[in-house]
């Protein structure tokens, strides 16, 4: 499956003018209009305290409810800002507060400047936000409440509507997306809608710019609508489905559920993560009679998912070819969103032949350091920018809180970091560490303010947060000890063929 470079059409198409001056363009149902930037409108300080108390629960303090909006623009101040010194000062202002550090965590998921939105409405979004360029649809159903979570679901379009002679122009391709959007808000207007502009050359990855397209944009819509973290979904077709899988297996950590149709993920690089899904459900739909991508593709998928024990919902149906029923659709889509995700899983599984930190992160647990890579090898994408390193060994580790006490088995693991709070330890009591049946640790994990804030820098603002880090160094094996296991399948070394090219 080749795509033709379409990007700049795409794009050029959608900028209208002045789209850059403001940043969001605001397509409301009702006709066209602007959304005033986040920045001017405040929550009134009512509402504020409310949200508190729901975002707090069981640890509100009425004693403490004076103190938490100045700690709240305290927070703010802290991700507004760009440089370290101004960030090292609020973190020194944030620790005088005395606040213990899982409220201060806790707040930091709400934004005091959500807009109001109550009108609902599609909004575009085009605006620079530090390298990255977000380009991406926002539905809001009417009678949209800023002061409650809302799940969001992330639709990734396919291409075919924009391969049409002549291509769409500027207009039409508002058009496109505004109908899809406020279609899904209708039918669904219990949830935002997120979809993201489609750029041909990069589609949803592997490439890094792919990839961005779609997760920059769901960080950023966290700043502008009251985005529940454990109510995540992504759903899509064809091209978007294999984006489904790209982004699914890469950023586990925040999602509930993924539901890719008709879609595939035969590469190494790929497969080698499946057990990452291990508290990300996913609900696939393939058809037996799909020429365009062959059903064995799911089938394998499915097969190695269930050979490990992660929950999977598989549906195979019979003569109906690439496309799914409306009826079909809206089933994928009511059992996608019957997943709730738990925040801080008892059980996490990683596994990883990747450099990459952020790749190397799923929930609680990070590698840091592979014991044995092997020569690392560059694949280069025949569609899209740059190129993805990948090495001949995967290392992997599955680890389990329960009673302060972490068991893990690691894998090829050199050095790793296991992170904590307190909806997952007594953190007055030690916490223990074994590994490979051998303890590493045990002792009461510090909470730090500025550990859990620059992890909400790293994760996203507000997706997680967590109090204290126990890094764990494998010292006990040799630096030249060859690893145990490699990749599932022998590597493919050369270009990376974005889509199933031939299949089982």
């Amino acid at each position: 499956m080749r795509f033709q470079p379409l990007s700049a059409l795409i794009l050029l198409a959608i900028a209208c003018a002045g789209a850059g001056r403001q940043p969001l363009i605001g397509v409301p149902m009702n006709g066209p209009g602007l959304m005033p930037p986040p920045e001017n409108e405040t929550i009134p300080a009512a509402q504020l305290g409310e949200m508190y108390r729901t975002e707090l629960g069981s640890v509100y303090d009425p004693v403490l409810a004076d103190q938490l909006e100045p700690a709240h623009a305290l927070l703010e101040q802290y991700f507004a800002s760009r440089t370290s010194a101004a960030r090292k000062a609020i973190v020194k202002s944030l620790e005088a507060t005395k606040l213990d550090v899982g409220i201060l965590g806790r707040l930091c998921r709400i934004r005091s400047h959500w807009p109001a939105l109550s009108g609902g409405g599609v909004f575009y979004v085009n605006r620079k936000k530090g390298p990255f360029e977000l380009r991406y649809f926002l539905g809001v159903p009417r009678g949209y409440d800023r002061t409650k979570p809302w799940p969001l679901v992330i639709r990734l379009p396919d291409a075919m509507a924009f391969l049409t002679d002549p291509p769409p122009g500027a207009m039409r391709v508002a058009q496109i997306y505004t109908s899809w959007v406020q279609g899904e808000i209708t039918r669904h207007p219990d949830a935002i809608v997120l979809m993201p502009l489609l750029d041909l050359e990069q589609v949803y990855g592997p490439s890094y710019a792919g990839m961005n397209s779609v997760m920059q944009p769901m960080f950023d819509a966290a700043d502008h609508v009251n985005v529940d973290p454990a109510r995540v979904y992504m759903t899509g077709h064809s091209i978007g489905a294999m984006g489904v899988w790209y982004l699914g297996l890469h950023y586990p950590t925040y999602f509930a559920a993924i539901n890719p149709m008709a879609g595939a993920a035969p590469a190494d690089f790929e497969r080698v993560r499946l057990m990452n899904l291990r508290n990300t459900l996913p609900v696939v739909w393939h058809d037996d009679a799909d020429k365009a991508i062959k059903i064995g593709f799911a089938r394998s998928l499915i097969e190695s998912l269930r050979s490990m024990n992660i929950p999977v919902d598989f549906y195979e149906s019979r003569g109906i070819g690439h496309d799914p029923t409306p009826e079909i659709v809206e089933r994928e889509y009511q059992t996608m969103r019957s997943a709730v995700r738990s925040l801080y899983p008892p059980q996490v599984w990683l596994e990883t032949d990747r450099p990459d930190i952020i790749f190397n992160r799923n929930d609680w647990v990070q590698i840091y350091q592979e014991l044995n890579t092997g020569k690392e090898h560059p694949l280069f994408f025949r569609h899209g920018t740059g190129h993805m390193t990948v090495y001949p060994n995967a290392c992997s580790i599955k680890a389990e809180v329960h009673n302060n006490q972490i068991d893990a088995v690691a894998d090829n693991v050199d050095t790793l970091r296991f992170y904590v709070n307190d909806q997952m330890v007594n953190l007055s009591q030690p916490v223990s560490v074994i590994v490979n049946r051998k303890q590493k640790f045990k002792a009461i994990v510090p909470a730090s303010v500025d550990q859990m804030l620059k992890d909400q820098v790293f994760l996203g603002r507000g997706w997680r947060y967590y109090t204290g880090a126990i890094d764990i160094e494998m010292t006990d094996h040799p630096a030249t000890r060859p690893t145990t296991r490699g990749t599932t399948t022998p590597l493919h070394r050369g270009r990376i063929i974005i889509g199933p090219d031939g299949g089982p």
